[in-house]
């Protein structure tokens, strides 16, 4: 659950980090970089959903665990 933990705090940071270097990119101008962190916005947002429904999967594996030794 750690390895979780640590990767979405990572996965918030650049996300955080793409959303403000995609707004500093408008402001200048610079609609290479704009399109480079839009698209790699996507791509960190679509991994951030692909590891929630990881860990919600382990968490239900983990209580019917539970459930199955009691």
């Amino acid at each position: 659950m750690t390895k979780y933990f640590i990767l979405n705090i990572v996965l918030n940071l650049a996300i955080a980090f793409l959303v403000y270097s995609g707004i500093m990119s408008f402001q200048t101008g610079n609609h290479l970089f704009l399109f480079i962190s839009i698209a790699l916005l996507v791509v960190l947002i679509y991994l951030k959903v692909v590891l929630l429904k990881g860990v919600k999967k382990s968490v239900r594996e983990g209580k019917q665990q539970l459930k199955r030794k009691k």
